[in-house]
C-alpha cells in the first residue's frame, strides 16, 4: 500500500513539472550566475554553438 502512495505522489509531482516547466526554467534561468553558467557550458557543446553562430551571423 505504501508503494501505491509512492507511485501517486510521483504522478501527481510529474505532472506538476510538467505543466509548469516553463515557469521554472524562467525562474531558474532568471538567476544570472545560473544563466551565465548555463550559456557558458552550452557554448561548450559544439552542434549547439555551431548552430547559435550560424543563426548569430546570418
Amino acid at each position: 500500500m505504501q508503494n501505491l502512495w509512492r507511485y501517486i505522489i510521483l504522478a501527481i509531482c510529474s505532472v506538476a513539472i510538467y505543466s509548469f516547466r516553463y515557469k521554472i526554467v524562467n525562474l531558474v534561468l532568471g538567476q544570472p550566475e545560473i544563466r551565465r553558467s548555463f550559456i557558458h557550458l552550452s557554448m561548450r557543446i559544439p552542434f549547439i554553438r555551431d548552430r547559435f553562430v550560424h543563426r548569430a551571423f546570418q
